[in-house]
């Protein structure tokens, strides 16, 4: 358990270097075992994250261990999981700009070959209010097989089969936004 939570608090703080993150927006989580969920807690900044800030939820999203509450956005990561045997890891950024296209409600193109066989499609869902059980409904069927998701005006939801290829896919899709956003400009441009 000491290696995962190492490794979940490394990730956490990568997270916010990379800028994919401000202040105490964003969560992460990872699968520990079939029932058991060790998330971020509600409101922690990711940057600072220590093990004082870690939660563990069942399934059912009831705290087994930690002293504080459970991210808001913890029925995201349980309906994901539940729908997922393969997602081991979860994490929800507010990285720039992939978060103004979920913000314009525009779907990101596939730029390189990496957002097309790392990343494929990412799905854009639309608004519901955060810590709701209709968004996380609405992620977890839009998500299907796919990597990540676009949150129209709330972020980006990117899954892996370990916490860093997590992070791996939260990076591709915030690069994938820069390139587009870099090919409207200059497609506006010209």
């Amino acid at each position: 358990m000491e290696e995962i939570i190492k490794e979940f608090i490394e990730v956490a703080h990568e997270v916010f270097r990379k800028g994919l993150v401000t202040g105490s927006v964003g969560n992460i989580s990872t699968r520990l075992n079939g029932e058991r969920i060790l998330i971020s807690s509600s409101h922690s900044f990711l940057g600072h994250l220590t093990q004082n800030d870690l939660v563990i939820v069942n399934l059912d999203g009831e705290k087994i261990e930690g002293s504080k509450e459970p991210s808001l956005e913890k029925l995201i990561h349980l309906e994901i999981y539940k729908g997922r045997e393969d997602v081991k890891a979860i994490i929800h950024t507010h990285s720039p700009y992939a978060s103004v296209y979920g913000f314009l409600g525009k779907e990101l193109m596939q730029v390189n070959p990496e957002s097309e066989y790392l990343l494929g499609k990412v799905p854009l869902v639309p608004p519901f209010i955060s810590g709701s059980r209709e968004l996380a409904e609405s992620v977890r069927a839009h998500l299907g097989n796919f990597r990540a998701v676009l949150l129209e005006k709330h972020g980006v939801i990117a899954v892996g089969g370990s916490l860093y290829e997590a992070l791996n896919i939260a990076e591709l899709v915030e690069e994938v936004a820069k390139i587009n956003y870099l090919v409207d400009t200059l497609k506006k441009a010209n």
